[in-house]
């Protein structure tokens, strides 16, 4: 880890766990941890829990840390500086915004900067999968995207493997929908021509959209009768 002491380290996160400080952040995989020191930030992602919960977590991050091995040197993703003692992924530390929070200058650009990743990262054979979440979406200085949280992200086998490339075709369909709806703030109809290649909506993202509509519907017709 460049000049980074990994035993110092461990015993950094270590003391950090026990005394519960030093909390960047919590997401679903666990505890988010930042490490400063002589001008150097470092992210520490930590799995949480017991039992089951705790076994999937540390597999999310053990398929996190293999997602970052694959996509090393992809411009707009944080560099990763290994699996600590094989439990603790160590991060690059990227200071941006969130994109639900950023104000982003040139709304064209930043766009076309992140349809580049999105592509860059399936030509290295990963699709994210989750970028409608709103964290997992940073912009820095105001204009170019970096992509984070690569948990549930999927990896496609070389091969004869057809459940996983169905599932990466799948989670590469996820990813350009995410674009779409992003970039046009789910105004469907407001969809350019030369965008329209990007929009394929799956039956499992149509289902979601049919609940989560159904429950507003419902919603609005209780509150009416109150």
């Amino acid at each position: 880890m460049d000049n980074i002491v990994e035993n110092e380290l461990l015993e950094w996160i270590k003391g950090s766990i026990k005394t519960r400080t030093n909390i960047f952040s919590r997401g679903y995989q666990g505890y988010v941890y930042l490490y400063e020191d002589k001008g150097r930030r470092l992210i520490l992602k930590v799995p949480t829990g017991w039992g089951l919960g705790r076994i999937i977590r540390r597999a999310m991050l053990r398929n996190e840390y293999r997602v970052y091995s694959r996509i090393s040197g992809v411009t707009g993703v944080p560099r990763c500086y290994g699996l600590l003692d094989g439990r603790y992924l160590v991060l690059e530390f990227i200071d941006a915004i969130p994109r639900y929070r950023a104000r982003i200058t040139d709304r064209d650009m930043f766009f076309e900067s992140l349809l580049n990743l999105i592509k860059d990262l399936h030509k290295s054979g990963v699709a994210h999968t989750d970028l409608k979440k709103k964290d997992n979406l940073l912009v820095v200085e105001g204009l170019r995207p970096y992509v984070i949280d690569f948990g549930v992200a999927v990896i496609r086998k070389s091969g004869f493997a057809p459940i996983n490339h169905y599932l990466y075709n799948l989670a590469r369909k996820f990813d350009f929908n995410a674009w779409v709806k992003l970039k046009y703030d789910g105004k469907y109809e407001n969809i350019l021509e030369q965008d329209r290649e990007y929009f394929n909506r799956t039956v499992i993202e149509k289902v979601s959209r049919w609940s989560k509509d159904t429950y507003l519907d419902i919603k609005k017709a209780l509150r009416g009768k109150r």
